[in-house]
């Protein structure tokens, strides 16, 4: 019986210990990252590499509408937005549109076998070490940033968008000439 009643009592400790870490973890996770940006906050700044071996930062695109879209190749509803986004920048990046696609973690082989299935024209930044992803609290994916030309978040959305809604968002941002 002095066993049993050893054995209980360390699993019980063990227990609670689990049981306040888990609980330490969530508590970082909400408050440790910093502030989660919001629509009215500058978009906060970056720099990563595109596809095509360029560094860039976010604020190098001042001036101009930007999609920032956070994403990966194993996500089903970023796969279903892609074709939506891909239309939307062929009608605008004209008028000073830009989609910044970061992709989250995966190798630069499998984020260009993506774009060229799915025939992406716009930019790919690649996001390897999570930094953006950090910065910006992304949680699911996709989630996407509309950002107008003085470098204001105007909209935030989570979840997939097609064309319409993507219009919807777009047009507002578009710089005024």
């Amino acid at each position: 019986m002095t066993v049993n009643k050893q054995v209980r009592y360390w699993m019980r400790r063990i227990i609670f210990l689990v049981l306040i870490a888990m609980i330490g973890f969530a508590l970082f996770q909400l408050v440790g990252e910093g502030k989660n940006p919001e629509v009215g906050d500058e978009a906060p700044d970056f720099k990563l590499t595109t596809l095509d071996g360029k560094e860039m930062k976010l604020s190098q695109l001042r001036g101009k509408a930007v999609m920032l879209n956070f994403w990966a190749s194993w996500c089903e509803p970023c796969r279903t937005e892609m074709p939506a986004m891909q239309k939307v920048y062929e009608k605008y990046k004209d008028q000073g549109f830009v989609i910044v696609a970061v992709n989250i973690a995966e190798t630069d082989v499998a984020a260009s076998q993506f774009a060229k299935q799915y025939g992406l024209t716009f930019p790919i930044w690649m996001d390897r070490d999570r930094e953006a992803v950090r910065l910006y609290q992304i949680r699911p994916i996709p989630t996407s940033f509309f950002i107008d030309p003085e470098g204001m978040i105007r909209r935030k959305v989570e979840g997939p968008l097609d064309v319409s809604r993507l219009e919807l968002y777009v047009n507002p941002i578009l710089p005024r000439t």
